[in-house]
C-alpha cells in the first residue's frame, strides 16, 4: 500500500514539474454605462474595467499568446494603458473592433502587471431588437484564434420603430375583437367575458408604451394572451347559443314526427324514415358538441355546434317540405271535381233552357185559345172552335177540340 502511494505522489511530482509554466489573467468587473437597454442608433455606451496578470514562473504573460478584446459597438474607441510595478504607460488608442495586445508587448519577467481599458463607442443601428456584445476579453493564438473567453458583457439593443410596430399590430388584432363582440352581441350572444378581456388587454398595451422595451415586450404579449383568451370566451357565448337553437330545432323536428306518426299514421311511410334518420345524427352531433362546452373546450364546441345547428336545421326544414306535401295529397288523390263540373254545366244550361221554352210554350198557347171564346160567345173565334161535351164537368173545364 505504502508501495502505490508512493508512485502515485512520484507521478504527480514529475508530472507538475514537466508542465511549462504559464501565466494568468483576472479581469475585474466591468462597468458598463448605461446598464439597461441601449437604444439602436442613439445610446451612447462607455465601458471601463482592468486586466490583472497572475505571474508563473516569474513571468507576467506568456509571450506567444496574445489577449484579443472586440466590441459590437459602432465607432468604438479603445484606450488602454500597461502599468508595471504601479507605473502607467499609455498606448496608443484604437478605432478598430478588435484590439489585441500581443505577448511581446505584455511578457515581463518579475514584474506586477496591470492593463488599464476604457471604451467609448455607439448603439448600432437594427431592424430587429437583439442582444449584442459590449465586450469581450479573450485569450488567443499570435494568428487571432481565440483559445479562451476569460470575459463577456452584453446588453439588449432594442428598435423603438419595431416595438411601437408590434404594439400598433397588437392593437389590431384588439380592433378586430372588438368589431366581432359587437356583432355577437346584437345576435344575442352573452360577451360579457370577452369584454372583460378586451379592457385587461387594452391596459396593458397602455402599459407597454411606457415601459422599457424589455417589460414593454412582456406587456405585448400579455396583451396579446388577453386577447386570445377574449376569443375563447367569445366561442364559448357563440357554442352556448348554437347549441341551444340545434336543441329547439332538434325538439321542433321531433314534434312533426310525432305529428306524422300518431295525427297522419304515417309512421310506415317510406319518407318519413329519412328525417328520422337525420334527426338522429343532429341530436349526436349537439350532445358531442355539449360535451366539448363542458370540458371548457368553446372553439371546438363552437365549430361542432355550428354542423349541429345547420343538421337540424336541415332535418326541421324538411319535415315543413313533408307537411305541405301529405297536406296537398287528399286534393290531388280525390275526385276532380271542376273538372266533372265543367262538363255537366252545358246539359244542365240547356235542360233549363228546354225546360224554360216548353213553359213559355204553355203559357202563351193558354192565352191564345182564352181569346177565341171571348170572340163571338158559344160560336168560337179563328180558325179553331171548341164544343161542349155531355160530361157534367164540362162547364169548369176546357178541351181543345180536334183541328179540321
Amino acid at each position: 500500500m505504502k508501495t502505490i502511494s508512493l508512485i502515485l505522489t512520484l507521478l504527480v511530482f514529475i508530472g507538475v514539474a514537466i508542465t511549462p509554466a504559464l501565466a494568468g489573467i483576472d479581469v475585474g468587473y466591468i462597468n458598463v454605462k448605461p446598464s439597461g437597454d441601449l437604444e439602436a442608433g442613439k445610446t451612447n455606451v462607455s465601458a471601463d474595467f482592468q486586466i490583472d496578470f497572475i505571474s508563473i514562473g516569474g513571468e507576467t504573460f506568456p509571450s506567444d499568446e496574445n489577449i484579443l478584446l472586440s466590441t459590437e459597438l459602432e465607432n468604438p474607441i479603445w484606450n488602454y494603458a500597461i502599468i508595471l510595478d504601479g507605473v502607467e504607460n499609455a498606448r496608443p488608442a484604437s478605432s478598430k473592433n478588435e484590439l489585441q495586445l500581443t505577448g511581446w508587448e505584455l511578457s515581463y519577467q518579475n514584474k506586477e502587471e496591470q492593463v488599464k481599458v476604457s471604451l467609448k463607442g455607439n448603439a448600432p443601428k437594427t431592424d430587429k431588437s437583439k442582444q449584442i456584445e459590449v465586450v469581450s476579453v479573450n485569450v488567443a493564438s499570435p494568428n487571432g484564434r481565440v483559445k479562451e473567453q476569460v470575459r463577456n458583457v452584453t446588453a439588449f439593443l432594442t428598435n423603438p420603430g419595431e416595438l411601437s410596430g408590434d404594439i400598433g399590430t397588437v392593437k389590431t388584432k384588439l380592433k378586430k375583437l372588438q368589431t366581432d363582440i359587437a356583432q355577437f352581441k346584437a345576435d344575442g350572444i352573452d360577451v360579457a367575458k370577452a369584454d372583460g378581456k378586451v379592457k385587461e388587454a387594452s391596459d396593458a398595451l397602455d402599459r407597454a408604451a411606457k415601459e422599457s422595451f424589455a417589460n414593454a415586450k412582456i406587456y405585448i404579449q400579455n396583451a396579446e394572451t388577453y386577447i386570445k383568451d377574449g376569443y375563447g370566451f367569445l366561442d364559448m357565448g357563440v357554442a352556448k347559443k348554437t347549441i341551444a337553437d340545434a336543441k329547439e330545432a332538434i325538439d321542433r323536428t321531433d314534434e312533426w314526427i310525432t305529428y306524422f306518426k300518431v295525427d297522419r299514421e304515417m309512421e310506415a311511410d317510406p319518407r318519413l324514415a329519412p328525417i328520422i334518420t337525420k334527426r338522429e345524427f343532429a341530436a349526436e352531433y349537439v350532445a358531442n358538441a355539449q360535451d366539448l362546452f363542458d370540458q371548457n373546450k368553446y372553439t371546438e364546441a363552437r365549430s361542432k355546434a355550428e354542423d349541429a345547428n345547420k343538421k337540424a336545421t336541415e332535418v326541421f326544414d324538411e319535415t315543413q317540405a313533408l307537411n305541405q306535401t301529405v297536406s296537398k295529397a287528399p286534393e290531388s288523390a280525390g275526385l276532380d271535381l271542376s273538372g266533372i263540373l265543367n262538363l255537366l254545366i252545358y246539359p244542365v244550361i240547356a235542360i233549363i233552357i228546354i225546360g224554360v221554352g216548353f213553359i213559355l210554350y204553355r203559357v202563351f198557347s193558354k192565352g191564345g185559345n182564352g181569346g177565341g171564346k171571348g170572340g163571338s160567345g158559344k160560336g168560337g173565334g179563328g180558325s179553331f172552335g171548341w164544343k161542349k161535351r155531355s160530361s157534367s164537368k164540362s162547364k169548369k173545364s176546357h178541351q181543345y177540340d180536334e183541328l179540321f
